[in-house]
């Protein structure tokens, strides 16, 4: 089980550092009293170069071990996994793939306010880069996995609306033996005259009572094909890399004490805004890290996108994972439960805290991937900040809301050339597009994805 600190703790674990931050450096250079023109702003102690080193993508390590995923550092589940990633051809409609919404060129996401597909989604497309750091998957936790998450969106009648027998005689047909290749044999399997029928315990009447009517052992096997397609598109979602961003360089620069680098890699007001971001702002107590989250859910207050049907985020995503068939404690995990499932077994699943809270996105390449919130609410990262610098407490609808939403910040009070600052040094986590990178481009003669 990973241990994470929360907000409050991890505040208080920034205080305990300040010290360690010269008072002419991190948190005290960009005040309001000293402008960046007033100061020498490209001057840092060998405590503040450590603590940005923290942030460097230098320090971010492979992803983690998902042991609910025997195959996801299997490099054949990865290629099969990219090409089902890219395959339009396997959904219902044959226009739409993982890769329709979560876009190469956009940084592996879409660039509209709500995802778009079969319908429009409820919720913003988050970048999938960096996603197997996390524990938790989607805006509100709702899978534990990447191949958990991986499979919601391919049934979602919003999204790719593929009912999950056809979802299966698809791939088999399209990748049958690279799949046994990988998988190896699945026994019971119903033949694919009739996975070709709609069937699926999350589709319309007509698919659930088709579903029903299959012998169990046939509806066990469709799971586990279904589950193993997950599993290979998390083993190819795992190999998507950041490369490193101008701040990244600049963390660098200092870390040779190339004082001609570091002046050309970051402006004097970006590094206001870094020395903003991580002190008077307060920005790091939540945007922690190389991939700049702590991977926690928090409630900021962002508008409500529709209050007449609010959004309960981390408090449903909680009652979403228990029910779940494609958790860590499921049958279809690889996972030891009692060993290797600390994330679930020691599941929050009450609390203030929970209601309308969402998960702290990375903010790597956040800049070049707008709309924000978990609805899009906020069109640009001026209205963004401007809502940080002073936010509303969150819409409260007792007959909606299970209990009073927490609120989890505290108003920035911000000049507006600070905020400008801030808003400089976000662009500098832009990552180049990888574009020679393979698992960045669609394999050849694959049924490409609608834009």
């Amino acid at each position: 089980m990973r241990l994470r600190l929360p907000v409050r703790i991890a505040w208080s674990v920034l205080r305990w550092l300040a010290p360690a931050l010269s008072a002419a450096a991190l948190c005290g250079a960009a005040s309001a009293q000293a402008p960046a023109a007033d100061v020498e702003a490209y001057r840092f102690t060998a405590a503040d170069r450590a603590f940005l080193s923290t942030l460097s993508l230098d320090r971010l390590p492979p992803p983690p071990p998902s042991p609910s995923n025997a195959w996801a550092d299997d490099p054949r589940a990865a290629q099969l996994g990219q090409r089902l990633f890219f395959d339009a051809s396997l959904s219902a409609s044959g226009r739409f793939a993982c890769a329709t919404c979560h876009q190469p060129a956009r940084h592996f996401s879409d660039g509209l306010p709500l995802a778009m597909a079969a319908g429009t989604a409820r919720r913003h497309t988050p970048s999938l880069l960096g996603a197997a750091h996390g524990p938790w998957l989607n805006w509100d936790g709702s899978a534990d996995s990447l191949w958990a998450q991986a499979l919601g969106p391919i049934e979602h009648a919003d999204e790719m609306a593929t009912p999950r027998s056809q979802w299966v005689g698809r791939v088999l047909q399209a990748q049958g033996p690279t799949f046994a290749a990988v998988f190896g044999p699945t026994p019971n399997l119903p033949d694919l005259a009739t996975l070709a029928t709609p069937m699926s315990p999350r589709g319309d009447a007509a698919a659930q009572a088709a579903w029903q009517a299959l012998p169990v052992a046939q509806r066990d096997a469709i799971d586990q094909v279904f589950a193993q397609t997950g599993k290979a598109l998390a083993a190819y979602q795992r190999r998507l890399a950041l490369r490193p961003a101008r701040f990244d360089q600049f963390v660098q620069a200092l870390a040779r004490d190339d004082g001609v680098a570091v002046k050309g890699l970051m402006s004097a007001d970006e590094v206001a805004g870094l020395r903003l971001f991580v002190g008077a702002a307060r920005c790091v107590s939540c945007h922690n890290g190389p991939l700049f989250t702590n991977h926690e859910f928090h409630n900021i207050g962002a508008p409500e996108a529709d209050r007449s049907r609010v959004d309960l985020g981390r408090a449903e995503g909680v009652r979403q994972l228990q029910a779940s068939a494609f958790s860590c404690l499921s049958r279809h995990s690889d996972a030891q439960a009692d060993r290797d499932c600390g994330e679930m077994r020691f599941l929050k699943t009450q609390g203030p805290e929970l209601v309308g809270a969402f998960k702290t996105p990375s903010l790597r390449n956040v800049a070049a991937t707008a709309p924000y919130m978990q609805g899009g609410q906020l069109a640009t990262l001026a209205d963004v900040l401007a809502h940080y610098n002073r936010p509303q407490p969150p819409f409260y609808a007792p007959a909606q809301h299970p209990s009073r939403p927490h609120f989890d910040i505290l108003p920035l009070q911000l000049t507006a050339d600070q905020l400008g600052q801030l808003t400089a040094f976000l662009g500098t986590l832009t990552s180049p597009l990888p574009l020679d990178d393979p698992w960045w481009q669609a394999p050849v003669n694959s049924a490409q994805a609608r834009p």
